[in-house]
This record gives C-alpha cells, structure tokens and sequence, in this order.
C-alpha cells in the first residue's frame, strides 16, 4: 500500500469520525465563525495611493515626511465653466459658494479660490498682501481693474483661472492627520497651555497623529457634493474632481459593483447548482461553506489590521470560487455513491476518501501559489498574498469537517439512478464526458499539435501585451469623475501634482541666490519637458513667492519679477512677506529656511508614462543640484509611477515562485517527475489565452488584470490535480489508459464541469458592472475556468495516451 493509499483511508476513518461527532463538529465550527466573526466590526477600508506602500518602504517614509512638513498634497479640485468669470453675478455666487465651502466643511485646512487669491503690491517701505477680491467690487470700474490684476498675475493662469477666462477653480486643502480615534469618536483638540493644573496638556508630541482615514476623506466629498448642488446652475457649471476626488470615486464604484454582482454571482451559482444537484442540500452547504471561509478569512485581516483596498476586494470572489469548487467535488462523488448505495455513511466515507486528498492538494497548491505574492513589495498584494492563502485553508477546513458534518446530521433521499456495467450513464453529461474521453485518447498527437500550435500563437500575441495603471479609465466615458480630469487636464494643465523637496542641508540655505537660481531654472527646464503622452503644466515654489515679494516692491513694475542677488536683499524680502500676515511661505518652506518645495502641476496619465517622466526629471535635479542640495522626488504622481514599476517586478517573481511550489506540489502528488512537470503544461494555457483576448481587446496589463492570472492558475491546478489524483488511482488499478480517462472523467470529471458551469456564469455576471475593470475581471476570470477544464478533459489525457506506454513506464 502506497502513501496515497494510507493518507485516503485516513480520510475514511476521519469521515467516519466526523459522522459520529457531527453534533459536537457543528457547534464547534460555529463558536470559532462567531468568535472570529466578531471583530469583523474593526475592518478597515483603505483606497489610498501611499496605501500601496508597506508604512516601511523608502518610497513611503520619504512621502510622510513630505505630509508631515508640508501638509496632503491631495486635494478636492472644483472647475467652474462660466462665459464670463469676472462678471458681477459670477463673482457674487461664487464668493457665496467660496464661504459656505470654507464655514461648513469638516476636516479641512484652507480653501482656496480667485476670491482669496494673494494680491501683493508694495509702498516706498512696505509690502501689502491680501485677498484679491477681499471685498467684491463696488462698480465695473474696479471690476476691470480687478480683471486686469488676475489676467496679468503669472502664478494664477493654469491654477485659479484658464487662458481663455472661462473656467476658475476652488482648490480645497484637506486636513494632513485624522481628526478621529480609532472608534471613529472626534479626537481631542490639541491645546496650547493647560487646561487643568494636574492634567498634563495635549501636544503634538503626545498625540498620536494618524493620516486623513477614508472615512473623513469621504465625508468631505459628500459635503462638498452637497454644497456644490445648491449654486449649480446656468453659466455656472461644477465639475469636481482631485486625486482626493478620484480616490473616493473609485472605492465607491468599485464597492458598489462588487457588493451588486456578488449577490447575482451568489444568486447565479445557487441557480446552477439547484440544476445539476436537483438538492437543496447541494445549493445551500456549498454556499454556508463560502461563507463561513469569508466571514473567517476578513476576521483575521480585521484582527491583523490589514484594510480592505482596491486588490484585497477580490478576496471575497476568489474564496467563492475556490472554496464552492472543494464542496462540489466533494458533493458530486457523495450524491452518487448515496444515490447507488443508499448509505450516507459509507457514501461520505467513499467520497471523502476518494477526493478528500485531491481536495487538500488543490487547497494547498492554490495557497502556495497565493503565498508567493505574500512577498511583494507592494502591501495590498503581499496581504492579498497572505489572506488569500489563509483563506483557501480555512475553506479546505470547512470542506472536510463542516461540510461532512452538516450530511451527516441533515435528512437525504437517494435519488433513483439506472446502473449498467457498474457505471451511472443515463445522463447527457454521461454520454458528453464519454465522448470528451473518446476524442482525447483516440486523437493525442493531434490535439497536442493542435495544443502547441496554439500556444506559440498565444505567445506570439502576449508579447505585445501592454502594461497600464491609470485608474480613470476605469470609469465609462461619461462619468463625471472622468469627464471633470479629463477638462481640467485639458483647460488648466493638470490634475495631480508631483512634488519636489530640494534640502540644502543648512539653515537659512534658501537665503542663497545661487540655490534659488538653481531652483528657478531647474523649474524653467521641466516646464519645458513634453511628449505624445505627457507634459509638465505649471510648477510653484519659493522662487514665486521671491519674485512676487520683489516686483511689488519696485513699484510693481514688470522688470522686477526676478530674484534679487543679493543675500540680505532676499532675507529681507522673505521677512518683509511673512510679516504681511500671509501664511503662504509655510507651503513651500520649512521653519529653518532649509528645505524647499517645488510642487508640478501634472495631467492624469498612464502611469507607465510617469516612469519616463520621472526619469527625464532626475536627470535635470542630478545636473543642476549636483554638490548642492539633496533632491527628493515625491507626491502622488510619484508614488503611481513606481505603484505600476513595483507591480510587474513583484509579480513576476511572485508568478514564477508559485509555479515552482505548485509543480513541486503536483510531482508529489502524481509520484512521478516527468508526469508531474508535463502536466503543468496545460496549467499555462489558461493564462495564455486570457492575456491573447486582453491584447485583441486592447485590455492593459493593470493592478487589477496582473491578480486574475493568481485566480486562473489556482482554478487551473485546481482542475489538474483533481484529474492527475483520479486518473493516476485507476490507471494503475487497471494498467489501461482509455480506460482510467474514462473513469476520470465520469467520476472527477462531473464535478469539473459542474464547477466550471458554476463558476464562469458566476463571473461572466460581472460583466454588466459600470467599471472597466470589474467587467474585465469577470470576463477573464470567466474564460480562465473555461479555458482551464478544456485543457484537463483533452490536453492532458493527450499527454498521458503519447507519454505512458504501459505500467513499467510510471514505475
């Protein structure tokens, strides 16, 4: 007796256990579900950009120390399209829109608009700053006056108002640190002195700060939205978008889709398995099954506190697909021992040895492949990576504890069944799979030659597959979101910023006229920076600040819009500007006069292109700050670029760690080297032909497309290691190959295709969602588990009739 033969019969004496026990199994399970499930009320939701970075990456670290020195450089961008932005009504309803945005907001910092845009001009001794339109003018006289100020200030075109005068802008800044604990209760306000003798004041040092959450960032666009209705109107037309906007868009699309399409994916796939089963045993455990392994699954994340994100919200799909496949395996072989022997004991004991191990081996090649992305520099992936895994564990325990012991304690009928040459063959999935059998052992060197044919086509064609992240696209032409960045990137030069630190690494080191004209023409030659894909809008920093300061006072005279060369001149310049009672100086200086910060105006593009950009960037800060200063790139745009770079670098490692696992896995369980490798063959073609529709079908290799391939090489093993486990017990029970096909394929093989019916018309239902994304989610997952069981009913039968000859060979 080999290995296999005494791990099956382990497997027949625990079902036996669990049949005995099923009571206690049951309440068992259950007070585990409850116990786990009750900290699913601490899950956290987290669609942010740095979210993508573990807290201890570089990339990270160097962006918190920007948001602490700097503020969020993520915004809430209102456009406003009039024909006439400087008419009086215009002026008058948006100054009203201006203060109620500024008095009703929660968990903001400043707003800004052409109504509190900094005016500076200057006497023989002093500087003056103030509102532009601190009070709205009183006739067209000092409208126009007004009009001229705007149109002539350089540091307004492309940031409050277009070129053409028709769109101005409201820019709202968000609070940088939560105002919330982590029971969503409003925090203390921090204090300046004491508010109580014997109580210790509250500081920012002993005040744990936490970012902005998802929550407050939601409740701000909500306000906004809500605000922004009331003055809509004609000639006064809204569009809102920022990454900030953008961030909140998408959770909310994408929670909307997938919480609509997996209640029709639950509805589908109970639908199918009602028509295959003919039970409604065999709709309802599989479904308790899933759904205790998610409840379990996102407990542990709750409990790990790692949030819900844009990749981790496919758990729930792939644990529907994985763990429903288990059960249906398991169900499929237990109905139709029952139906023949009328013994649900000994049913569930044959069914769980016969595919008790298959079930456990397909569990834990899935999670090995999952556990590879578990090192990923992206976090998001690598807790996909863990959770995933863990969860396709969880499931395998409650297919073969729960699932059993839920038979054993429910009432069944046996169905009537015709038997005839030991064999159940009065169904037309019978004579389908007999056929399948027929054609793939009757025909091997021709499907293979078909096979291979078509994966070096499918080859051919990947290769031109291209890699994209670029998350508005993912919206449908028409919605707002897109449509809002898409004008504002078109009209005002750009949506998203990138952000530029130069450190001089000494106090009052800004002082210096050489390191400002270093900074003013390292802004001057990125300006110039431009391609079919990008181009660099509009930069603001210091040197604006310094050339504004200087113009205003030299009698406000054009030629004086320059940086003075003098040191003192500068020092004095700055001091006279911070006594203005401006605050601006804190946005692109720190206290120390050391570190300055240039912020670039930039369109929402294809991350890919950011890559370049940067690189074009880098070059520019290594020439001009070269012995100088220490350049640091960040922001938002930055972190977009390296999101996509990481991505395709961690994954690659990620997809090749998995097949080493999964094959090592698949040699064990086939006992056999050669046998083992060569049927991993058929596990590619799933992701072959999946990445051959997305290049006919231009669909990009994104954040989202590169995590299918983990679901389709799950399903793929999945469907061969069922097949392998069966296929290898009756071919060296009965020494004939057509015959072990056959056997295979109207045992395991029915609930192959009960699995693939269920599972691609449960996938194929995302395709009605608003989202890109979700919609190619559901139609390449979908193809994947077609294309996957294709591959096991004719391609590896194939393989096995050429490669093995007789049973000397498999020895």
């Amino acid at each position: 007796m080999n290995w296999k033969n005494k791990v099956e019969k382990k497997f027949e004496h625990f079902s036996d256990f669990v049949f005995d026990n099923r009571v206690k199994v049951i309440l068992f399970v259950i007070a585990i579900v409850i116990a786990l499930g009750s900290q699913m009320k601490n899950l956290t939701v987290d669609t942010s950009t740095e979210g993508f970075f573990h807290k201890d990456d570089p990339l990270r670290i160097q962006y918190d120390e920007f948001r602490n020195q700097f503020g969020r450089d993520e915004k809430v961008l209102l456009a406003i399209k009039s024909d006439d932005i400087f008419s009086m009504e215009f002026l008058s309803k948006l100054n009203k829109l201006h203060h109620e945005l500024q008095n009703n907001l929660p968990y903001i910092e400043d707003v800004n608009s052409l109504i509190n845009a900094r005016n500076s001009r200057g006497t023989v001794d002093k500087l003056i700053v103030d509102d532009l339109f601190e009070e709205l003018p009183k006739d067209q006289k000092a409208l126009e006056f007004k009009k001229k100020l705007a149109q002539a200030n350089p540091l307004f075109r492309d940031l409050i108002i277009n070129e053409a005068g028709t769109i101005t802008t409201i820019i709202i800044d968000t609070q940088t640190y939560t105002s919330l604990d982590k029971d969503g209760k409003e925090l203390p306000k921090i204090e300046s002195e004491d508010e109580f003798e014997d109580e210790e004041p509250l500081t920012d040092e002993n005040v744990e700060k936490n970012y902005l959450s998802d929550y407050e960032n939601s409740i701000i666009i909500q306000k906004t939205e809500e605000i922004v209705a009331k003055y809509e109107g004609e000639n006064f037309e809204v569009l809102i978008s920022g990454t900030a906007v953008i961030n909140h868009a998408l959770k909310k699309a994408m929670a909307d889709d997938m919480q609509k399409f997996i209640k029709l994916v639950l509805l589908v796939i109970a639908t199918f398995l009602a028509i295959l089963f003919r039970r409604i045993s065999g709709v309802i455990l599989p479904l308790i099954t899933v759904a205790f392994a998610i409840i379990s699954t996102l407990s542990l994340m709750a409990i790990f506190s790692a949030p819900i994100t844009v990749v981790t919200q496919i758990l729930p799909s792939f644990l529907l697909a994985v763990t429903i496949g288990a059960s249906i395996h398991l169900l499929a072989i237990f109905y139709k021992e029952f139906n023949k022997n009328e013994d649900k004991k000994g049913a569930l004991r044959y069914a769980m040895g016969h595919s008790g191990l298959a079930i456990v081996m397909t569990s834990f090649t899935t999670a090995a492949g999952l556990w590879s992305f578990s090192f990923s520099e992206l976090a998001p992936v690598a807790d996909l990576g863990k959770f995933a895994s863990a969860g396709v564990l969880i499931g395998l325990l409650f297919t073969v504890v729960l699932l059993p012991a839920i038979l054993a304690l429910i009432r069944l009928k046996p169905k009537k069944i015709e038997i005839k040459d030991d064999q159940e063959v009065e169904t037309l999935m019978d004579k389908f799979l007999i056929k399948i059998a027929d054609i793939s052992v009757t025909y091997p060197k021709q499907i293979i030659t078909i096979s291979t044919i078509l994966i070096i086509l499918s080859l051919a064609i990947a290769s031109n597959l291209r890699f994209s992240h670029k998350p508005i696209i993912w919206f449908a032409e028409d919605d707002p979101i897109r449509i809002s960045t898409e004008l504002i990137d078109e009209e005002l030069k750009g949506s998203v910023t990138l952000e530029i630190i130069i450190d001089t690494k000494k106090e009052n080191g800004l002082y210096e006229p050489e390191i400002l004209n270093k900074i003013d023409r390292f802004s001057q030659e990125i300006l110039k920076l431009k391609s079919d894909e990008y181009f660099v809008g509009k930069t603001l920093s210091l040197v604006d600040i310094i050339k504004e300061t200087n113009k205003a006072l030299n009698e406000n005279r054009k030629e004086f819009y320059t940086i003075p060369q003098d040191k003192n001149m500068i020092a004095q310049e700055l001091l006279l500007f911070e006594n203005s009672g401006s605050d601006d100086l804190e946005d692109f200086v720190d206290s120390q006069f050391s570190k300055a910060r240039i912020t670039v105006k930039l369109p929402y593009i294809d991350s890919m292109y950011y890559v370049d950009l940067l690189d074009a960037i880098n070059k520019k800060a290594d020439a001009e700050f070269k012995d100088v200063a220490e350049v640091t790139v960040t922001g938002i745009s930055h972190l977009l670029s390296k999101i996509i770079e990481t991505a395709i670098y961690s994954s690659a490692f990620s997809y090749v760690l998995a097949l080493t696992l999964i094959s090592i896995m698949m040699i064990i369980l086939v006992g056999h080297l050669k046998i083992g490798l060569i049927s991993m063959i058929p596990n590619i073609a799933p992701i072959l032909v999946m990445t051959t529709v997305m290049v006919i079908f231009d669909m990009p290799l994104d954040m989202f497309t590169m995590l299918i391939g983990a679901i389709a090489i799950g399903l793929a093993v999945d469907d061969t290691v069922h097949f392998m486990h069966n296929f290898r017990r009756y071919e060296l029970e009965y020494d004939d190959i057509d015959r072990a096909v056959r056997m295979t394929l109207l045992t395991t093989g029915r609930a192959m295709v009960v699995t693939t019916i269920v599972l691609s018309f449960g996938f194929f239902v995302f395709m009605g969602a608003s989202m890109s994304n979700i919609f190619n989610f559901g139609l390449l997952t979908g193809i994947a588990i077609v294309v996957a069981v294709v591959s096991d009913f004719f391609l590896v039968p194939a393989i096995m009739k050429v490669m093995i000859h007789g049973k000397e060979d498999l020895e």
